[in-house]
């Protein structure tokens, strides 16, 4: 008869084995899920920790901010970057005056610088801030309207001029009995400013 069993001396160390085997069997069948979802949410709990930690810091400086803002709003009123008006029919009479303004302060010869018509605007743009815009037809010498551009754009409150369009115009008239001919230009633009507005988060 042969013997299937092994020795007694092989006996203790394959019992060890099958146990060891069973061991791991049953860790895998019983444990293996259980620790690895036990590892996940201790990895989310400390993602979620750490996101704590910073909101906690976030909200930390909410007043510092919000006195920040305050400065910044109160620095954006008192600026005199934007027009005084901060209604837009206003704000519109008021770029007119600021034209004829900057024409009798800077144009040599008046007469013959002269606004012909102006025209409120409706801006459809989409900016941050509220923009007023006239458009303006104006009769003037090259050098006046240089001086006159120059000086709408390098005050304040901040002004624009855009779509500036020039003809030249030849006019008669009669000086001392005589027929003069001179030429002007006609000159077209539009000029914008800005009013003071809430920013928009």
């Amino acid at each position: 008869m042969v013997d299937i069993l092994p020795s007694k001396e092989r006996q203790r160390p394959l019992a060890y084995l099958l146990l060891l085997v069973a061991l791991i069997v049953f860790y895998y069948v019983f444990f293996h899920r259980f620790i690895l979802s036990h590892l996940a949410l201790s990895e989310q709990i400390e993602q979620l920790t750490q996101s704590e930690l910073r909101y906690r810091a976030a909200i930390a400086q909410k007043p510092e901010l919000q006195e920040r803002l305050a400065e910044l709003r109160r620095a954006q009123t008192e600026s005199d970057y934007f027009l005084e008006q901060e209604n837009i029919n206003l704000a519109s009479s008021e770029l007119t005056t600021r034209l004829k303004e900057v024409i009798s302060l800077h144009a040599e010869n008046t007469d013959e610088c002269q606004v012909l018509s102006q025209q409120n605007m409706r801006n459809n743009t989409d900016e941050e801030f509220q923009r007023v815009s006239i458009k303006v037809r104006m009769r003037c010498e090259i050098a006046d309207l240089s001086r006159v551009l120059f000086n709408l754009e390098d005050g304040t409150p901040y002004l624009f001029v855009d779509n500036l369009t020039v003809f030249r115009q030849v006019t008669r008239r009669r000086r001392n009995r005589e027929l003069v001919q001179e030429k002007m230009l006609d000159v077209r633009f539009d000029l914008s400013g800005y009013i003071r507005s809430e920013p928009q988060a």
